[in-house]
Parts: structure tokens; C-alpha cells; sequence
């Protein structure tokens, strides 16, 4: 089969790991762009980018490629497009668009745009038209125009995949499926020793933990993708691709994960089952203030409560994590991301910075490896180890 060139979109700091987890399932000419990562490969590929890929939230398939000077350059070549190969007129489509040029005011217009041309396509082929659906539509259009470059692709995955259809409940501030995947890969984490998440939230880093250490790829719970609702998709070599991503048998490793709400427990332990690894996790409701390790040399790695702005609370209980974690959890790999502002309260000096966005947020995803016997940790001017 011939290969095509492909867009796999990312967070920002997970590029890396996602141009990894590409070379490990057999992409071609991996390539790292901002917020992106470039491959090819044939159409088993594209299937199994959308189906084995943790830390991607989309796989574009780029359809045309040109440069524009006006609003109606745009217009022309898209009325052009043989758009009739790819989807039928009784679909629905929507479009998303990225734009950074000054011939149009704004995003909308540009979707606009393409959205008259490719109407008047369908109208002029079959005086017929496909109508638009923006929240659930067949097929998903990605418009790209930076400057005078345009560049329109198919969005083969439909919904962001980061949904990963597991989230049955959810607290106030859930993490992306994506970026828990995304530190634990950051993390090194090896998949056999034992990790603890102590304020779990919703689960997500304890169910994408149990995830990839079992071989569970995510596109095994997840019911659809976009490129199912076009043309030239091939069932037969789709079921092929999903029987030989089967994981093999894995050895147990304990994933533990804890919070003070019960409310939050019983969201994580039924996303857990949703995601068929809830016999794979140990929950329990529990204070950090009085959770023992369950391990000599214990993994954590977890993402405590914080927002844009440091307040006396916070640097409180930032303060009792790295006194609990100093007493209480030595030998232990610890892995925390929040904002560097509330970091600096916990008194340690981490061994890694790694620099991360978790959705506005500039944060900070930080290693910290304690010892007992003669290294001590004591809290710094800044924060850090004296």
C-alpha cells in the first residue's frame, strides 16, 4: 500500500514522547513540529495511530496544500476539490479552523469560506448538498492558514482522542486522558514497580497507568473514529490491524490509587471498571496526611490541587506534602506536577524539571528521589533543599 504523509497533534512538551510512541508502532519519517509530530505510512497506519497512540489528540490527513493571496483563493481551489471521493451528500460535516493571516478576520470566516465551497461543489456534481453538524458530524475538515500557507486535511479521528470513552463521571478538574498518559511516559516509569497516585481525582493517572502496563491500547475501549464515515474506509484491514495490536499476557504490577472524597473514589472506580481495569487498581479513600507507603522503594506520581494564583492555603498544604513525603515516604520516586509557584513550597530539591502545560496553565513536572540515612532535605530560602 502507498504511504501518505500524516499530522499527529499533541500538547505542548509531550512532542517527544509522541515521535517515540510513533517510531515504536512502525511510522515512517517521524518529525517533530510545535504542538505536532509528522509521519507516514499506508492506511493500516493511519488506523493504528488512532488506535494505539496515548499521547495524541488528533491524526490529520492532509487533502490539499496551497498558497493564498485573497479570501476568494481560497474559495476557488476548494470549489475545485473532488471533495465527492471522499464523503456523500446524506453526511454531515463540520469544519475546525487555525488561522494566522491577516486576509481573514477571523477563524469563523475562513470556515465559512470553505464551507460555501465545498456546498457549491456537491451542488454543481448532484444539485444536492451535505448538510453541517457541528457537534457530531460524519466527517471532520481541518483549515490551516498561516500567513499565505493553507492547508486543508481530514480529520481522521473525529472526536479529540483524548476521549477515550471511559470517563463515565468526572470531578471538577479532571486530567486529560492525554497528558496522564503523556507523564508517565515522561516519567520512566517501567511498568512493573508499584505506583501510587495519593490524590487521584477521577482516576485518570492510576487508569492510564494500568492501561499501559497492561498492553491496553486506547483505542480498544473507544467505540468510533472519524475516518469509519469515509469512502475509502477498509473494515477488513481495520479488524486485521486491531487483531495483531492484541496485547501479550503482562505481569502484574500493583497500581494504587487514593483520595480524602468518597465522591471522588467512587467517579474513579467506576471509569476504572469502564476502562476494564478496575480489578487492576487498588482504591481507597484516604488523607495524604495519613497514607503510609504500601511499598519499600514506592513510585509516585500524582497532580495535587492548584490554580493560577498561590494562596496561604496553598503553600500549606504544599508545605505538608514534602514534610509527609520527607518522614514518611524515603527511598520513594516521587513525580508531582503543578505550577512552579506552588513547587517551590514543598521544600525538596527536585532532581528533573520538565517544562508542561496542563490545558492554560504553565506548569512543572518535577522528579524528586529521597534517601534515608544521611541526606536530609531542609526547606531553602526558594524552596529547595538548603
Amino acid at each position: 500500500m502507498k504511504n501518505q504523509n500524516y499530522t499527529a497533534t499533541t500538547l505542548a512538551g509531550l512532542e517527544e514522547v509522541l515521535a517515540q510512541e510513533l517510531i515504536e508502532i512502525g511510522a515512517d519519517e517521524v518529525q517533530i513540529g510545535r504542538r505536532s509530530v509528522y509521519f507516514s505510512g499506508d492506511q493500516k497506519m493511519l488506523y493504528k495511530a488512532n488506535y494505539c497512540l496515548r499521547t495524541a489528540l488528533r491524526i490529520l490527513v492532509p487533502i490539499d496544500s496551497y498558497k493564498i493571496y485573497s479570501v476568494d483563493d481560497l474559495y476557488q481551489r476548494a470549489k475545485n476539490f473532488k471533495w465527492e471521493e471522499l464523503f456523500d451528500c446524506d453526511q454531515t460535516f463540520a469544519i475546525q479552523s487555525t488561522v494566522f493571516s491577516d486576509l481573514f478576520d477571523n477563524s469563523m470566516y475562513a470556515s465559512l469560506k470553505l464551507k460555501d465551497a465545498i456546498v457549491d461543489r456537491f451542488r454543481y456534481k448532484f444539485d444536492n448538498r451535505p448538510n453541517v453538524d457541528s457537534k457530531n458530524p460524519d466527517v471532520l475538515i481541518n483549515l490551516h492558514i498561516s500567513a499565505e500557507y493553507c492547508t486543508i486535511s481530514l480529520d481522521s479521528s473525529g472526536e479529540s482522542l483524548h476521549k477515550r470513552g471511559y470517563r463515565v463521571g468526572q470531578n471538577e478538574a479532571p486530567m486529560s486522558e492525554v497528558l496522564a498518559a503523556g507523564l508517565l511516559r515522561l516519567s520512566d516509569w517501567d511498568c512493573k514497580s508499584n505506583l501510587i497516585d495519593p490524590m487521584c481525582g477521577s482516576g485518570t493517572i492510576a487508569i492510564e497507568a494500568a492501561m499501559l502496563a497492561n498492553g491496553i491500547y486506547p483505542g480498544s475501549i473507544r467505540k468510533s473514529f472519524g475516518f469509519k464515515n469515509w469512502q475509502s474506509f477498509n473494515a477488513e484491514l481495520f479488524k486485521r490491524m486491531e487483531n495483531e495490536v492484541q496485547p501479550a499476557e503482562q505481569a502484574p504490577v500493583r497500581i494504587s490509587a487514593s483520595d480524602i472524597l468518597r465522591r471522588n473514589i467512587d467517579i474513579a472506580s467506576k471509569n476504572a471498571d469502564e476502562a476494564g481495569v478496575g480489578s487492576l487498581i487498588d482504591f481507597k479513600i484516604s488523607d495524604f496526611k495519613v497514607l503510609e507507603p504500601a511499598s519499600e522503594k514506592p513510585f509516585l506520581l500524582f497532580n495535587p490541587p492548584y490554580g493560577e494564583r498561590l494562596t496561604p492555603d496553598d503553600t500549606n498544604f504544599y508545605g505538608m506534602i514534602g514534610e509527609r513525603l520527607k518522614h514518611h515516604y524515603t527511598n520513594a520516586t516521587v513525580w508531582i506536577i503543578s505550577t512552579p509557584q506552588c513547587l517551590k513550597s514543598i521544600g525538596l530539591r527536585p532532581s528533573r524539571k520538565i517544562p508542561i502545560l496542563n490545558g492554560s496553565l504553565e506548569c512543572s513536572f518535577r522528579k524528586y528521589e529521597l534517601y534515608s540515612g544521611s541526606k536530609k532535605f531542609v526547606a531553602g530560602k526558594d524552596g529547595a533543599e538548603a
